[in-house]
């Protein structure tokens, strides 16, 4: 039943609407998010969507309403005065001519008006209105509506203002009830629905702006902003709530100018709540994708840098660790004082430190700590730690990073730091779970990308970590390089007795029993009659001991840690074939043993696990070879014969390694490529055994 609305104070006004019962409205409980949804289905075409200009819409849409808002506030301060509030004259300034679809908006407009009040009639009437607009995508169907209601609301104001000075103005104001609207903005309901910043028709506006926005970033690969397709995949259910918004409000102000009553306090607040966890909603997604773009923007920023347009180190640096051409101090550790960086790298090269993890080795600290000491003499290098920390810290992290920070003497990012580029260093230099160090010039050139593997090979010998350098280092014997500091035969390490051209059985293992077995056979086979009489002599040279003799599993980390470094730099430099004798040997890691059987600087084979020590157990069935082809040739050949019958599969497992790994690794025992996974495997054409 309609009603005259009485005259009464916005006070008594909001008590009374605050009174009505839950029996005069059901509420938006019935339509949830899930029902719309599945709905709002029904209004989607695969056909081409006939499209607007959004931003132009967009500006009409806040131009009116705040135009519309000025004239209210005049109207109300001049109590019934002639004259009329004058506008700017930009107020009204558009970059282009909208060119409205003006039978739909009429359409719109005609179906929003005179309605009864309530959820049920809101709810149809928006369903109807989709129905007219499929053709339109759903930014398009909202920002229409929205046109379309503040047309109307536009030209009622814009009438109460000329109505005093106008006669046709106010004639026409006279017929569309205008003073009735002017009568109702002192009152609850309109500043609720209208006239308020936080109202429900500005927070429409604020989620159209967002929808905008949100269209205007799809520029951007949802790979590189991922909270953009969360944003995107919400526009369809926000807009039917912008548009279910928009038809109560319209069918409100209708009934202001009717005198009759409108939509209940409750649904009022009902809307009111939605449309405000709507704007929340969008406003989280807006925040992640600004923060994903920065993100963006950055990583296109480093990489232009340092692949194409040379920049000061001191600038890359900085924009890598925070984002902003200024960066925050580092701490000098030989000082505790902090530094900025523009004072300590102008005109120096760069050594990166990068760490996802707070567990250091000590045998990295030891050798990082002895690079410095290099670099210091000439002082043309700065070091620097960035440790890549979790967000939040885990519990132990800081104590962690002050134990690591309180052994260093270079520069270090401060713990509280949360590094801008974390998504170059993963992407473009390809960080980890081990330590990365990456060598730059003064112009941010990368000199060497990952110099780790060198010093774990080389220690400071590596400096200037130069592809010069490294080919030089590449020229010395493998064997010198990687295997004999970890032996107990400083006599060794002069390499006499390889340039003599002496057989050397390099051997190791984890397994005490087949290091006893091999050391036995080995031992027999060397004072066998048949030995003896053909002059053959040979080193039995251990790997991994300490200086008492005994098995040391630090030592032999480092040992195939060198090993990895080794086969990678080797790799990376000449290619899969070049590096097949370390890669067997790192086949044979987790073996119970191997051995590697060298004639002077050359490696004849390497071996490992029952095949190795079946082929010196069996002496008897090849020693007959050895006058013919001497006794590396003849152990190797035997020692093929048993990987040929053998179905063993071969495992190379590099694994955590930071910066440039091989993706292709030719098997060492039968030249097939090798499946990759976490680790490089080939079974010889044979099933999987492991």
């Amino acid at each position: 039943m309609s009603l005259l609305r009485p005259k009464s104070s916005a006070a008594a006004l909001a008590l009374a609407l605050s009174q009505q019962t839950d029996k005069e409205e059901p509420g938006l409980k019935h339509l949830s998010d899930d029902v719309i949804t599945n709905r709002i289905f029904d209004f989607t075409t695969d056909e081409e969507m006939t499209k607007i200009d959004l931003d132009n819409y967009v500006l009409f849409i806040e131009n009116v309403l705040k135009a519309s808002d000025q004239i209210c506030v005049a109207s109300h301060w001049a109590q019934g005065s002639k004259g009329h509030f004058v506008l700017a004259e930009d107020t009204m300034n558009y970059p282009s001519p909208i060119d409205p679809p003006i039978c739909t908006l009429h359409q719109i407009s005609s179906e929003m008006a005179c309605k009864p009040p309530g959820v049920e009639t809101v709810h149809k009437t928006t369903l109807d209105i989709l129905s007219k607009l499929t053709r339109y995508p759903w930014e398009a169907k909202a920002v229409l509506i929205f046109t379309a209601f503040v047309t109307n609301y536009g030209v009622l104001w814009h009438l109460d203002n000329h109505s005093h000075s106008d006669p046709l103005a106010k004639s026409l104001a006279m017929i569309k009830r205008v003073g009735l609207l002017r009568k109702e903005l002192e009152s609850v309901k309109y500043g609720q629905v209208f006239f308020n910043q936080n109202s429900m028709i500005y927070n429409c506006l604020k989620a159209v702006k967002y929808i905008n926005e949100f269209k205007s970033l799809s520029k951007y690969d949802t790979k590189d902003v991922p909270e953009l397709s969360a944003a995107l995949r919400q526009i369809p259910l926000v807009s039917y709530w912008i548009i279910h918004i928009l038809v109560a409000s319209s069918i409100e102000l209708h009934c202001y100018l009717s005198g009759v009553e409108g939509q209940t306090q409750k649904y009022l607040n009902e809307m009111t709540e939605k449309v405000s966890s709507l704007v929340l909603t969008l406003e989280n997604h807006m925040q992640f994708i600004r923060e994903q773009q920065e993100e963006v923007e950055l990583y296109r920023w480093l990489v232009d840098q340092t692949d194409h347009f040379p920049t000061d180190v001191t600038l890359f640096l900085a924009k890598l660790i925070n984002g902003k051409h200024k960066a925050r101090p580092l701490i000098n550790c030989s000082t505790q004082l902090e530094e900025h960086i523009e004072e300590f790298m102008k005109e120096k090269k760069l050594i990166l430190i990068v760490s996802r993890s707070l567990n250091f080795s000590r045998e990295d600290l030891e050798i990082l700590q002895s690079v410095y000491k290099e670099v210091k003499k000439e002082n043309k290098f700065e070091m620097v730690w960035i440790p890549v920390i979790s967000d939040p810290p885990n519990d132990g992290d800081e104590e962690a990073y002050e134990a690591l920070k309180s052994e260093m003497k270079w520069f270090v990012v401060p713990f509280a730091a949360k590094i801008a580029g974390v998504r170059f260093l993963e992407e473009r230099w390809e960080l980890r779970e081990d330590l990365l160090l990456v060598v730059l010039d003064t112009q941010s050139k990368v000199e060497f990308s990952n110099a780790i593997h060198l010093t774990r090979v080389w220690e400071k010998e590596a400096i200037p970590f130069s592809y010069d350098r490294v080919k030089a280092l590449m020229k010395k014997n493998w064997i010198d390089s990687t295997v004999l500091k970890y032996t107990d035969q400083p006599r060794l390490k002069s390499l006499v007795v390889i340039n003599q051209e002496r057989n050397v059985i390099f051997y190791g293992g984890h397994n005490p029993r087949w290091v006893k077995n091999f050391e036995d056979s080995a031992e027999a086979m060397k004072r066998d009659p048949v030995t003896r009489e053909e002059g053959i002599t040979f080193e039995l040279v251990p790997v991994g001991r300490n200086n008492k003799g005994e098995h040391d599993p630090a030592v032999m980390f480092n040992f195939w840690m060198a090993q990895r470094s080794y086969f990678i730099l080797k790799h990376q430099l000449h290619g899969s074939t070049a590096s097949e004798d370390i890669s067997r040997l790192i086949s044979y890691e987790t073996e119970k043993g191997w051995a590697i059987i060298t004639k002077g600087p050359i490696v004849v084979f390497i071996g490992g696990g029952d095949l190795i020590l079946k082929a010196i157990d069996e002496f008897q069935v090849w020693k007959k070879n050895l006058r013919r082809v001497g006794f590396s040739g003849s152990f190797k050949d035997y020692f093929d014969e048993l990987t040929a019958s053998s179905l063993h599969c071969t495992h190379v497992n590099i694994i955590g390694f930071s910066g440039w790994i091989p993706l292709i690794i030719t098997c060492p025992v039968c030249r097939r490529y090798m499946g990759s996974g976490i680790r490089f495997t080939c079974c010889h054409g044979g099933p999987d055994v492991l």
